[in-house]
């Protein structure tokens, strides 16, 4: 594989008086540079198969008090107001990072299900993806970026960057459909230690959305580290921010903390029937019949575990008991299932949604599958029926209140249906 092309660098600017001398006087930006995309790219070359936990939460600030529709951006950069925070929610996922880009699964869940993040997570928050590799690739290879050194900032190298449209594989939703995909141009900076030459600050700024992306401004800053995985240390992302400011004037606003990574191996299975002298086979016990749980059942499901709004995340896993037989399930039969939703709303009115799905019951020693959709007990119950969610399974449950605390006494109703 030849080398990478050495970038070119436009300019420098060094600011003697704010930095350390003798440092400033020594560094070779150009050599940096050059060693430190090296780094880069082998790094990102020769990282195996692995995956993450990661920690998120959204939140998005309204303008305050509410005003009208700005009639562009231009007009909204230039009109300064106080805003208030309308909305938030968190979740912790497993991301898992492979040649075909990066791909989703609640925390725990043994199956990766989605590279479509918004499918997982639903809310009104952003959604994005590519910080472990896509944009280091884009921005250190060889792909006619345009660098220049900018100084020292608390003794790390700084240096701009700009990816133009031609080279960029950055996109940006515009539509609700999945392909409703357009790719823009962008910029930033970097930080590089000058001692190791190891990344550790990359921020990625949209100067110029596309309106239908009802985007103004958007701006990701992510935090870099060193992690061992199986003993080797690997540059990866600690931790991300981003924000966005939509043409309404409303801002998003992402942390996301990276933990727990590790290389990604499938499930090997121990056997014992495969080794020492042969034996005569043991009669096999008597299986229990499968079970068929036919749609339409009602199933009134207590909580078998305690979920504190102040404590939980979405994609914490959870367990609930029939409170009484339901067809061939009997009662006191273990459900299983998650928190798929939490989300707190303060504008106009206060609401915390608890979004809880069931998907396998246990029946005669083994998990049956469930599909379920959530029915009232009574005109007491507060249930947000949207299609995304009833697709989903999802029961979104309603409170007044910026705090619950819900155990056994908190029992639902559902309805067995046709499988999804």
């Amino acid at each position: 594989m030849p080398a990478p092309a050495v970038p070119r660098v436009l300019a420098a600017a060094v600011f003697l008086a704010a930095l350390p001398l003798s440092l400033a006087a020594d560094l070779d930006s150009a050599a940096l540079l050059r060693q430190a995309r090296s780094q880069i790219l082998a790094n990102v070359s020769q990282l195996p198969r692995y995956t993450c936990v990661e920690t998120v939460h959204r939140t998005r600030y309204d303008p305050y008090p509410a005003r009208r529709r700005p009639k562009s951006c231009a007009e909204l950069s230039m009109t300064p107001w106080r805003e208030l925070r309308a909305w938030s929610d968190r979740f912790k996922l497993d991301v898992t990072i492979a040649q075909e880009g990066e791909i989703f699964s609640w925390a725990g869940d043994r199956r990766f299900q989605t590279e479509d993040l918004r499918t997982l997570v639903g809310g009104e928050g952003m959604t994005g993806s590519g910080d472990f590799g896509p944009f280091l690739t884009s921005i250190f290879g060889e792909n006619g970026a345009q660098y220049e050194y900018a100084g020292l900032d608390n003794a790390l190298a700084v240096y701009r960057y700009r990816i133009p449209l031609a080279a960029s594989h950055y996109q940006l939703r515009t539509g609700p459909r999945p392909q409703d995909l357009a790719t823009v141009a962008y910029e930033g900076r970097f930080w590089i230690d000058p001692h190791t030459a190891q990344l550790r600050r990359l921020t990625i700024v949209v100067p110029q959305a596309p309106p239908a992306s009802e985007t103004c401004r958007l701006e990701t800053t992510v935090e870099y580290r060193q992690t061992r995985i199986h003993g080797s240390p690997f540059l990866l992302p600690a931790t991300t921010r981003a924000n966005l400011l939509d043409t309404a004037g409303a801002r998003h606003e992402n942390q996301i903390d990276y933990g727990s990574c590790r290389e990604f191996e499938s499930e090997s299975v121990f056997r014992t029937d495969i080794a020492g002298p042969a034996a005569a086979p043991a009669p096999a016990p008597p299986a229990n019949p499968p079970v068929a749980i036919p749609p339409g059942v009602t199933l009134n499901i207590a909580l078998r575990s305690r979920v504190d709004s102040d404590a939980a995340f979405a994609g914490d896993a959870i367990e609930g008991e029939l409170v009484d037989a339901a067809g061939p399930i009997p009662k006191g039969a273990v459900v299983h299932g998650r928190i798929v939703r939490l989300s707190w709303n303060q504008q106009p009115s206060v609401y915390l949604a608890v979004g809880l799905r069931f998907d396998t019951v246990e029946v005669n020693g083994a998990r049956v599958p469930l599909s379920l959709e959530p029915l009232t007990r009574s005109r007491l119950d507060r249930i947000l029926e949207t299609p995304e969610e009833r697709d989903q399974g999802i029961g979104m449950f309603l409170f007044q209140q910026d705090r619950v605390v819900l155990d056994h006494d908190f029992v639902t109703r559902w309805k067995t249906v046709t499988k999804r």
